[in-house]
């Protein structure tokens, strides 16, 4: 996984960097100008020199190599000092101030520098030189530089910290707004979404809270009226679904009472019904339960759960009728303290999906203690008919036991399909 860098840190790090830079650019620009400026200088004084003393030393008296007010001047390259000479190695050929340093470390300043002005009037051609050293460079050139160099340092300073002081008050403005903003979502729930945003001082972060308040109010409606309507629609199907289990039975005793003469046909019509009811009955008050808000708060009764698995598979054994399936149940005695009712639901939704999805092969159906496992077969037709929706059972006891707490897992391989629940957590 990608490690992520929080917004204040990258904001915090884009500012030092972008300060890091203006500073070590503006001090090299600085550098920079301080030498243009010293070499400007430099040749100003040695081209004045040079003027004079074409001016001043008649041609008569010049000797090959002289000095004349602190630089040595010459008509020819070759009159000049052999180690100057070897310093620039080639002779320089355009007219202006020519500079040679000896090397040092970049952080320190050279050890020695040679500068060659190579002066001509008319026909007469001269060469100025003048080699400095450390110790030989004037007082206050060293002192010059030493002042500007606790300037520079003193303005990068100044600089540093007034972008650090802009940086703090920037995200002092921005992360402070920001962080209201997370906590003020985080404390949203249905109680306060109507509730309109607060004021988090920029209009971009005031939309931006008001188009979530606008998106979770949207999904809280939709949550509601599906929620109103599982209530309403399961409240509604139950009147029809009581009076045609009611009918049923009634229809069983007049058939024992009266002794009606028996038809197959009608018998089998009539357990249509009566599956159809309570298949319709198990559908509907899984989604009553459903839709109950606090299931934490539901009392728990004792019964054997081996006795209520046992019954629930009598129930649906009709689902295997005239199919090549065999049923092996594996069960030990259990007394368990939970609501019966939810747990009949879960069970009964899971072994009649298992009943329902087999048409060939062993169903197993294993209970030791509070939990419960089904293993039955399972084929590529099967996969597509839970995923065209015949699988609602399955998603409904998903739910359920996750309301619940209850422990719920549901593994398919291409040949076997398997669900474990644990109840009680």
């Amino acid at each position: 996984m990608k490690q992520q860098i929080s917004l204040k840190l990258f904001v915090t790090l884009a500012f030092l960097v972008l300060g890091a830079t203006l500073v070590i650019g503006y001090s090299l620009l600085s550098t920079h100008y301080y030498r243009l400026g010293m070499d400007s200088v430099t040749a100003s004084n040695m081209e004045g020199a040079a003027r004079n003393y074409l001016e001043l030393v008649p041609q008569t008296r010049r000797k090959p190599l002289e000095n004349f007010r602190g630089y040595q001047v010459a008509e020819k390259w070759e009159n000049l000092p052999q180690e100057l000479r070897l310093v620039f190695s080639n002779q320089p050929t355009a007219l202006g101030l020519t500079i040679k340093e000896a090397k040092s470390q970049w952080y320190r300043p050279p050890e020695a520098m040679y500068f060659v002005y190579r002066y001509q009037k008319r026909d007469e051609n001269l060469y100025i030189v003048r080699h400095g050293t450390k110790a030989t460079a004037p007082p206050l050139i060293g002192k010059n530089a030493a002042q500007s160099r606790h300037m520079l340092l003193a303005i990068s300073g100044a600089i540093a910290a007034i972008m650090g002081g802009v940086i703090m008050l920037l995200l002092r403005r921005v992360s402070r707004p920001v962080a209201a903003l997370g906590q003020w979502a985080r404390s949203l729930n249905p109680g306060n979404l109507s509730e309109p945003p607060p004021d988090f001082s920029y209009p971009e972060l005031n939309e931006l809270a008001e188009l979530m308040r606008n998106s979770l109010s949207s999904v809280q409606e939709s949550l509601d009226r599906e929620h109103n309507f599982l209530r309403h629609a399961s409240h509604e199907l139950r009147t029809p679904i009581a009076v045609i289990r009611n009918n049923i039975e009634l229809l069983h005793k007049i058939k024992e009472n009266r002794h009606v003469e028996k038809n197959n046909r009608l018998e089998k019509v009539v357990d249509r019904i009566d599956r159809a009811g309570m298949n319709m009955q198990y559908l509907t008050e899984t989604l009553l339960w459903l839709s109950r808000t606090e299931m934490e708060a539901l009392p728990g009764t004792e019964f054997e759960l081996d006795r209520v698995l046992a019954e629930l598979v009598e129930e649906m054994q009709y689902l295997l009728d005239r199919k090549d399936v065999d049923l092996t149940i594996e069960t030990s005695t259990c007394s368990v303290c939970l609501p019966e009712f939810p747990v009949r639901i879960v069970l009964g939704n899971l072994i009649r999906n298992a009943f329902q999805h087999t048409w060939e092969g062993t169903i197993t159906i294993r209970q030791q203690g509070n939990s419960v496992a089904i293993l039955n077969p399972q084929t590529p037709a099967d996969n597509d008919q839970q995923n065209l929706g015949f699988g609602l059972g399955l998603q409904l006891t998903d739910q359920l036991t996750r309301k619940l707490g209850w422990h719920y897992e549901d593994t398919s391989t291409p040949n076997l399909h398997r669900i474990s629940i644990v109840f009680g957590g």
